[in-house]
């Protein structure tokens, strides 16, 4: 059939090809119907055809360079043929990125990828490649495919032999009208970004969608990071401004209103303003005030991997936590507690509960700090302050998320023990770790076993208490992570037999995870032989730092019930958190025994990491003295709300939303009260500010000392 046609025929038909079928593969990172990975912007005429002329724009400008340099018909084919490869290619691994993380990919979130990747990079290879089969990705190479087909169907001999040639008038006028129309389509995207939502941490998605695939990356290369000024775009230039703007959300004063119901509230929470579940030990009582409670006790943060609430809910998993079921109920249990944290997961979650603020949600400040040196106040500083030792303990390598840098110079911690010290110390990562000695059982990966992190806490918690009176520790779990692999218990189909065989590999090999993830926070108070390991005159706060990640349905299977895409990401961005505050006698709840709780209570208003910093700093009358803070207390019965950074998803006790699409609520067809959405969008504005210079939070808090005098 092709070789009936002219070699100009054909020409034509392929650049016509070229132009189409690249243009329609951007949809594949753009449209959910065939992307179930991302969260897209409402699709509106005005973005489509901006998009559209993006993409033939710098799809254009490829061709022409590339033909000023090649004459021949088949040369110039087997160029964009190359083009298209590579941009399939990069459509393709785009796409593995939505998987993972749910929103577009820009540059400033490669910096995730200077985290070492022993151990997680087999299994999230094997789950892209899966990708292209089950999830049909092989789908984005058609147009490489198709324009591969018409060259091999051709008579390439005819081709050979026939060239262009165009004067340089014509290359040059036909450059300056697709960079004019380059320039018009990037004009237009801005205008839409900063009516819409203007916000760096949906820059990429809006972009791919408003301006087009090729254009924003294309953009992103040069240097051009498309990124948005917002203390102009806010007008905060004079400090006057600036004070007045953060000084609306301070919570650090003795008296505010509470935007949802307008109710006022203090910096100290009293009695009357708490939870009605919540129990107090005569141990802690201090009158109404329940400001200070648990001040000079030691503090154990501890920083738990991957955990969904919803194992606790799930009719299959939920009785498998025999311990941390009993744990809860001699503890104050947040559960409706929401992650806060953006590209940086497990170290934007840490953020949050370190500092009280929202991560920019586009990149990973762990990484940032290189090049800005944050200064940022932060609960290890003010525990420090106090009189307190304060150490880091993780069973990863210390330069992952640049912690052996972090920890000592952002917050202040006087050591970090990580893997490298662990093994100093004799630890041997290829044997494993003998956590179970009567059944030779031995946990085995490329880590340290959480395992041994709790035997060692106890170990070197009751050490440093000895040394120093006072002391915050701060030992982060390293497991489950995704792909959930090296699980000392291994996979098995025969724990959950009535779904087993209906969810993925990767999701059974998650819940499998129950059984280590109850046993390990049970290590961290008895021994393997049951011997009383809690540290005494301690409190222990644990956070899970961000959900799961698991898709594809799998989770209707897991609670029994079809969710639409909002409910679903609000399941995966619910989180336990809890404080258990251990006293001298014991309590029997079924099977476990274990230290009676001195503060008890169920939270279930919405909470989320930024709130736990304030609920650490008032109830140990920490040293902050004027410094502002944004989050209510966990104990309070004050209303507020939750913010996922990289979604840009907000729950609140009435309803989860996406700011990227207020439409798209649960439950279903609940409006979205425009005041609600502009108080929370500025306040997470002005969160991006302080993280916008390394200084910024410094420069904030002198000018409303100087503007209020606090």
């Amino acid at each position: 059939m092709m070789k009936k046609r002219t070699p100009v025929e054909i020409y034509m038909i392929f650049i016509g090809l070229f132009f189409f079928l690249n243009i329609i593969n951007t949809y594949f990172l753009t449209v959910q119907g065939i992307n179930r990975y991302i969260a897209p912007f409402p699709h509106t005429f005005l973005g489509e055809l901006n998009a559209m002329l993006g993409n033939f724009s710098v799809l254009f400008l490829m061709m022409i360079l590339g033909f000023l340099f090649i004459k021949k018909m088949k040369n110039r084919m087997i160029f964009l043929m190359i083009v298209t490869f590579f941009l399939n290619f990069c459509i393709f691994w785009f796409g593995v990125f939505n998987l993972f993380f749910g929103t577009a990919f820009s540059i400033p979130a490669a910096t995730i990828f200077k985290n070492p990747s022993d151990g997680f990079a087999m299994g999230t290879f094997l789950n892209a490649m899966l990708e292209l089969i089950t999830y049909a990705r092989i789908l984005v190479f058609v147009p490489f495919i198709a324009l591969l087909v018409i060259y091999l169907r051709s008579d390439r001999n005819k081709l050979n032999t026939t060239t262009f040639k165009v004067t340089p008038k014509k290359y040059i006028a036909s450059i300056l009208l697709v960079s004019l129309t380059l320039f018009t389509s990037v004009f237009a995207y801005y205008e839409q970004y900063k009516q819409v939502l203007p916000l760096n941490s949906v820059k990429s998605t809006f972009a791919v969608q408003n301006l087009g695939v090729y254009p924003y990356y294309i953009g992103e290369i040069i240097g051009q990071p498309f990124d948005l000024d917002l203390v102009s775009f806010l007008n905060l230039q004079e400090d006057e401004d600036l004070a007045e703007a953060y000084q609306v959300y301070n919570k650090n004063v003795s008296s505010y209103t509470n935007f949802f119901n307008g109710n006022t509230y203090s910096n100290r929470l009293m009695i009357d303003d708490a939870i009605s579940t919540l129990y107090i030990d005569d141990v802690l009582k201090d009158g109404d005030n329940l400001h200070g409670i648990l001040e000079g006790k030691n503090l154990v943060l501890i920083h738990l991997e991957s955990l969904n609430t919803f194992l606790l809910e799930s009719e299959y998993t939920k009785d498998r936590f025999t311990f941390l079921n009993a744990l809860l109920q001699e503890s104050v249990y947040f559960s409706n507690f929401y992650n806060n944290v953006g590209m940086g997961v497990s170290s934007d979650g840490e953020l949050s509960m370190m500092t009280g603020l929202y991560p920019m949600g586009d990149r990973t400040l762990y990484w940032e700090h290189e090049k800005l040196e944050y200064e940022l106040d932060s609960i290890v500083s003010y525990f420090k302050d106090d009189g307190y030792y304060a150490e880091a303990i993780h069973g990863d390598k210390a330069k992952f998320y640049n912690r052996d840098v972090i920890y000592p110079d952002l917050y202040g911690f006087d050591n970090f023990y990580s893997l490298e010290d662990f093994i100093q110390d004799g630890y041997n990562v290829e044997d494993g770790y003998l956590y179970d000695t009567e059944n030779n059982l031995i946990h085995q990966s490329p880590w340290i076993s959480d395992y041994h992190l709790a035997d060692y806490v106890y170990e070197k918690g009751t050490s440093l208490i000895n040394q120093h009176g006072q002391v915050m520790l701060f030992p982060l779990t390293m497991m489950p992570h995704t792909p959930y692999e090296f699980d000392p218990n291994g996979i098995r189909y025969d724990v959950y037999p009535e779904i087993s065989r209906k969810i993925s590999h990767v999701t059974l090999s998650y819940i499998n995870y129950v059984d280590y993830v109850n046993d390990v926070i049970e290590r961290f108070f008895f021994s393997e032989t049951g011997e009383d390991h809690t540290l005494d005159n301690s409190v222990y706060v644990f956070y899970s730092d961000h959900g799961s990640g698991i898709k594809n349905g799998d989770l209707d299977i897991i609670l029994n019930r079809t969710m639409s895409v909002v409910e679903t990401r609000r399941e995966l961005q619910r989180v336990p958190a809890w404080i258990y505050v251990p006293g001298e006698t014991y309590v029997t709840h079924g099977d476990v025994t274990l230290r009676q709780g001195l503060l008890t209570g169920n939270q279930r208003l919405v909470r989320s990491q930024v709130d736990m910093y304030r609920t650490i700093i008032e109830l140990f009358n920490l040293p902050v003295e004027n410094d502002p803070y944004y989050g209510v207390h966990g104990l309070s019965t004050e209303k507020t709300f939750a913010l996922d950074n990289r979604l840009m998803d907000v729950a609140t006790d009435d309803v989860f939303y996406s700011m990227r699409n207020p439409a798209k609520t649960y439950p279903l067809h609940h409006s979205v009260d425009e005041s609600l959405y502009a108080y929370i969008l500025r306040f997470k504005q002005l969160s991006d500010i302080i993280l916008s210079h390394g200084d910024m939070q410094a420069h904030i808090k002198e000018a409303m000392e100087r503007i209020y005098g606090i």
